[in-house]
């Protein structure tokens, strides 16, 4: 228990710590810019809260900490989606899409814990069609998408998609051992899985906040809330905003 709390204690102090970093980093960035930077620093936060709740409630009342820890996720993985969808300049069919994909997988895993036998299964193969759909998106029309961008916003996006797509697989790979054939005790598992999100959250704000013009071309295009670009044909930036599923991005029309 408390090498537990310990752990999770050590990582909340890294992510805040993290969190103020990438935040007074994206104050130095321009008007427009900067809001990315502060997207990272809410991701990295989120996760640091998350983490210093489980340890609180975990040291002081020895409850399960569960739910704390995937709301932690909700918030994380919305500020990352908000990030990754505008860089790649989709629209807003996709981009919810996305956010289906990854917070659905999110609290089906969640729910999974809780129920037993045919309803478990349904449960899990449930995770992996909406870990396959994020795969499909990603790979599909967000990267057909991010074809027509301009070099430096396009180079970012595929930096973010294979850090998430190898965190995802990091994730899966963890629940695979400790929940599936048991290969590691909890503790190991607590410790793999923190690993892997510290790694995704610094990798993260990291790569946005150095990105300073793929991030100026961006914002250019898109409102980092729009859940989708803005981009009109008067832009002369990327010729992103898609919503096409199975089709590569039309330059001629708004993508909302």
């Amino acid at each position: 228990m408390i090498d537990s709390i310990l752990m999770l204690a050590v990582s909340s102090a890294v992510l805040l710590a993290a969190a103020a970093a990438f935040g007074g980093y994206a104050r130095s960035l321009p008007s427009g810019p900067h809001r990315y930077g502060y997207a990272a620093a809410v991701a990295a936060s989120a996760m640091g809260l998350a983490y210093l709740l489980m340890a609180i409630v975990s040291g002081l009342f020895g409850a399960e900490t569960d739910v704390l820890r995937f709301v932690g996720y909700t918030a994380m993985w919305t500020a990352i989606i908000l990030v990754v969808c505008a860089i790649a300049g989709v629209g807003r069919r996709l981009t919810l899409l996305l956010f289906a994909a990854v917070l659905g997988r999110v609290w089906i895993t969640l729910g999974s814990w809780f129920v037993d036998g045919a309803l478990a299964l349904l449960a899990t193969l449930g995770t992996f069609a909406a870990l396959g759909l994020g795969l499909y998106l990603l790979f599909g029309p967000f990267s057909r998408a991010a074809e027509a961008l301009e070099s430096e916003r396009r180079l970012l996006f595929t930096k973010l998609k294979y850090l998430i797509v190898l965190s995802w697989v990091g994730l899966v790979a963890t629940g695979l051992l400790s929940e599936g054939v048991g290969l590691v005790d909890g503790f190991v598992s607590q410790l793999v899985v923190i690993y892997v999100e510290i790694v995704l959250l610094l990798g993260f704000g990291g790569i946005v906040v150095r990105s300073q013009r793929a991030l100026a071309q961006t914002a250019e295009a898109t409102r980092l809330l729009s859940l989708g670009t803005d981009r009109g044909p008067d832009h002369g930036g990327g010729q992103g905003g898609s919503d096409g599923l199975n089709s590569p991005p039309d330059p001629a029309e708004h993508a909302d």
